[in-house]
């Protein structure tokens, strides 16, 4: 889930029906790739230009998905 995404879009009272329709997208959509799927590049940048503009990109779409470990040597 993208928390921070979520949380501010409630802060500016932005419903997830208002943000999916600010980027032309369906409303069962927005609300699968904001809890458990993926926003495409162009996706983001459309939310974050057009709804959320004085965030970073890398705030907004921080995912709290846990990282695979990777190997260290």
């Amino acid at each position: 889930m993208y928390a921070n995404l979520d949380k501010e879009l409630g802060a500016n009272k932005i419903s997830w029906r208002s943000a999916a329709a600010a980027i032309n997208m369906a409303e069962a959509t927005f609300r699968n790739k904001i809890t458990v799927g993926r926003f495409a590049i162009d996706e983001a940048f459309k939310i974050k230009s057009r709804l959320l503009p004085k965030f970073e990109l890398e705030y907004l779409f921080e995912s709290n998905e846990a990282e695979p470990a990777t190997e260290t040597e």
